[in-house]
């Protein structure tokens, strides 16, 4: 103790009172450098907490649940959004293994999905079914990565698990659609085709080829070589139509024909329209079908409509027929044969009178009224006609119908003679009522009749030197029921009738085929 206090009283003396002022001066800077290093390093972990605080939220509330695994696929950290996706407590996940999640039908892709993590050190991903304990089911993508360890049990497996059951719906919803798009276009024989505006070159899907016969290498893309495959004759509306639809945006819908390889012609259907798939890229798109069949159908059911049309007018004509053979006959038979009785009577009434001229007037009238009652016979059915062929029947109506104000000449081939009965009566209805036409309305002075026959094609040509038609040629043949008989006569024999009206008068032209078939 003693030499302890000798040894301060040592040291006293070798410091001296400035020495310690110095000391103390030192120990104060050093205190204050050492306050302003706290308060830096406090500032700094202020710092980091507040880092660590905002990655923590980052990493709980990223849009994807984050997962460690061990070895063994146990949890063993999992984020806030994992535990929302799982719809389980932070507590029942960890320690619980992940595959016990997993369906079990892809338990299999996930283990090798574990496997393919060991063997690389690459980012390893693959899709599989979450299947919970209340039977909810979802579908989720995974990706992972494995933190390797020398020892095989620390080896760490860092996860990502995103939902994508709405997006892998919608992707299935589409694919059905596609494929139900496919089905439909396979069995309409319709294909999909787009223009770029840019550059004019056509795109065509597997189904176009198939519509146009064609292997993808025989059509190069230029949209002019398109128009190539196109029927001459319609190849010049449809590139108009094309051009004019692309160059002013609108939608465009036409039909024409196309020539395949082996020279058949094919019925093809288009339509399109502009679409705008971003800012700087629009094309012209739409569809091709093959309307060959549907042409072919439509035209079987118009050649139907029309046959049976025409079997209507056949048996309407024919009764017409039979209704003016029973009424010629009746007239022939019945009344021309009493006016006769009246006239031989009155003709014996007159022999026993004086006073004969009273019975002047009266077989005035009797001629008169048997000859207008022949007449009207005759018109129903001429038994020329039937008796003695076309031939005669048109020179006897032209002979009966000739008179000094009227002329009617006739040049008529008699090879006409030998065409069926029905088209012979056919032909001289329209004749009949072409002259009567002229009769009672052209005011003519001479008409001509002209038949002639050119192999199968038979012509009649009725002419006038009259005054022509005063009203609208088309109301005539809808409402005139002498031109509607006419044009009704034309079209059972598939012929065509043309007009031609002049200041010298009226040609009317009706051409048709003499082997006609009449079986409607």
């Amino acid at each position: 103790m003693k030499s302890d206090m000798k040894n301060i009283e040592g040291f006293e003396k070798l410091i001296s009172e400035d020495d310690i002022s110095v000391l103390l001066n030192e120990l104060n800077v050093y205190q204050f450098e050492l306050e302003m290093q706290n308060d830096e390093l406090k500032v700094s972990y202020d710092s980091l907490e507040a880092e660590r605080e905002k990655f923590t939220d980052l990493y709980e509330f990223a849009p994807v649940g984050y997962f460690i695994l061990d070895h063994l696929g146990i949890i063993e950290e999992v984020n806030q959004t994992g535990v929302n996706l799982f719809g389980y407590s932070k507590a029942v996940l960890q320690n619980k293994r992940f595959q016990s999640f997993i369906s079990p039908n892809d338990l299999e892709k996930f283990y090798s999905f574990l496997h393919k993590m060991q063997e690389s050190n690459q980012k390893i991903s693959t899709e599989v079914k979450i299947t919970l304990a209340n039977e909810y089911t979802f579908y989720t993508r995974i990706e992972g990565i494995l933190i390797p360890s020398f020892i095989k049990s620390n080896i760490k497996y860092y996860i990502t698990v995103i939902d994508i059951t709405e997006s892998r719906n919608a992707e299935q919803q589409l694919k059905e659609t596609k494929e139900r798009l496919e089905m439909i276009l396979k069995a309409s024989s319709t294909g999909i085709w787009s223009i770029e505006f840019e550059s004019n070159r056509m795109l065509l899907d597997e189904y176009s080829y198939k519509v146009l016969e064609l292997q993808p290498w025989e059509f190069n893309g230029f949209l002019k070589d398109f128009f190539l495959l196109i029927h001459p004759e319609d190849r010049s509306r449809v590139s108009y139509s094309y051009k004019y639809c692309l160059n002013n945006s609108t939608e465009i819908d036409i039909e024409f024909r196309i020539v395949l390889k082996d020279g058949t012609v094919k019925d093809i259907s288009t339509k399109g329209q502009k679409i705008i798939v971003s800012e700087d890229y629009q094309l012209f798109a739409g569809i091709i079908t093959d309307i060959t069949e549907r042409k072919r159908l439509a035209k079987e059911a118009e050649g139907l409509k029309v046959e049976k049309q025409k079997a209507i007018l056949t048996a309407t004509l024919d009764a017409q027929e039979k209704e003016r053979f029973k009424i010629s006959r009746a007239l022939h038979d019945s009344v021309c044969q009493l006016l006769y009785g009246i006239r031989l009577n009155m003709q014996s009434m007159e022999y026993y009178k004086k006073n004969k001229g009273d019975f002047e007037n009266i077989n005035q009238l009797l001629d008169q009224a048997i000859k207008e009652t022949r007449e009207i016979s005759y018109e129903l059915t001429p038994s020329v006609l039937k008796d003695f062929g076309f031939t005669a029947g048109i020179k006897e109506m032209a002979h009966r119908l000739s008179n000094a104000d009227f002329l009617i000449k006739t040049n008529i081939k008699q090879s006409v003679d030998k065409v069926h009965p029905t088209i012979q009566l056919y032909a001289f209805r329209i004749i009949q009522e072409l002259i009567n036409n002229c009769i009672k309305h052209a005011h003519a002075s001479v008409a001509e009749i002209i038949v002639c026959q050119q192999e199968d094609l038979i012509t009649i040509i009725v002419s006038d030197n009259g005054e022509g038609f005063k009203f609208d040629l088309a109301n005539a043949l809808r409402k005139g029921s002498g031109l509607r008989g006419i044009k009704n006569q034309i079209f059972l024999l598939n012929g065509d009738i043309n007009f031609k009206i002049n200041s010298k008068g009226t040609t009317i032209t009706v051409t048709f085929n003499k082997n006609i078939d009449l079986s409607v």
